[in-house]
């Protein structure tokens, strides 16, 4: 795949998002679309950052055709006035801060444009001012939520878009999940979520506050994340290692070889004149 961007980028910003993530996230989407008068079909989303077309082809496999996702420089549609019409944004923004900070630049144009949106991005963005900013919208609040997956997202870099080796081209450098926003359309969500929802939407949970993310989804540096005791820690090392296919009991287990000396000869135990022979226990 040979892929020529009209703009400026970091190569390590080329993932695009899994079918699965988007999976996750279609009943919600589908009735965001619905509480603003939409359906599947006529539901207008906009993905303002183009990697290499693959949000078109999942969420139109999902049953959401119109979707607008060109390979053009968003930052420049703002500043000329050319940003298209839309219902919803939906997007997995770059991660990398240099030459600029994407994910400060994506909040302000939805704080601006007060739309409905849901975003993939790291669990530390909730903590960032500039995200608080971003709630706080002219005419009301943003009416935010966050749906969490069942497990961690794992991003593929499209083949020609980076120069490594093939088994780099996956990667999950953060936790993420789908920050959320329906503005005043929020209780009619909370109640589709209570009664139908959390069903539809498999494996996922949703919060309507940060603080009460679940806790492998908060971010390090969040103060209400509770600390594990020494056993947990280890508990959700080997969990984590299961997943990853690794042996989990690894570090648990001796190095098999012969001993260097027996038990009673050990060299920091000094024997006196009086004290038993090796290996052996006076009564």
């Amino acid at each position: 795949m040979s892929i020529s961007h009209t703009f400026t980028v970091e190569s390590t910003d080329h993932c695009e998002t899994p079918l699965s993530a988007y999976r996750d996230v279609a009943p919600a989407l589908a009735e965001i679309a619905r509480l603003l008068g939409k359906t599947k079909e006529t539901v207008k989303i906009y993905d303002p950052y183009f990697c290499a077309g693959g949000v078109k082809r999942h969420l139109g496999a999902l049953g959401f055709p119109n979707v607008y996702n060109r390979n053009e420089d968003f930052y420049k549609t703002i500043e000329s006035g050319r940003t298209p019409e839309f219902d919803v944004l939906v997007t997995n923004p770059p991660y990398s801060t240099r030459p600029f900070d994407h994910i400060e630049r994506l909040m302000d144009f939805c704080r601006k444009h007060a739309k409905a949106y849901l975003i993939l991005q790291p669990c530390y963005v909730y903590l960032k001012p500039y995200y608080e900013g971003s709630l706080l919208r002219q005419g009301g609040d943003a009416g935010e939520f966050y749906l969490t997956p069942s497990e961690r997202y794992t991003y593929r870099t499209p083949e020609g878009l980076r120069d490594v080796k093939a088994g780099a081209l996956s990667t999950s450098p953060f936790v993420t999940f789908w920050y959320g926003a329906c503005g005043d359309k929020r209780d009619e969500f909370v109640k589709w979520w209570n009664e139908r929802g959390k069903t539809e939407c498999k494996g996922c949970t949703m919060r309507l506050k940060a603080r009460n993310l679940p806790r492998r989804f908060k971010d390090s540096h969040d103060d209400t994340r509770p600390r594990l005791r020494k056993k947990q820690r280890e508990a959700l090392k080997r969990r984590q290692d299961k997943a990853l296919g690794l042996d989990p009991f690894r570090a648990m287990k001796r190095k098999k070889g012969p001993r260097k000396f027996n038990r009673g000869d050990a060299p920091h135990r000094k024997r006196g004149p009086g004290s038993a022979p090796a290996g052996k226990f006076r009564r």
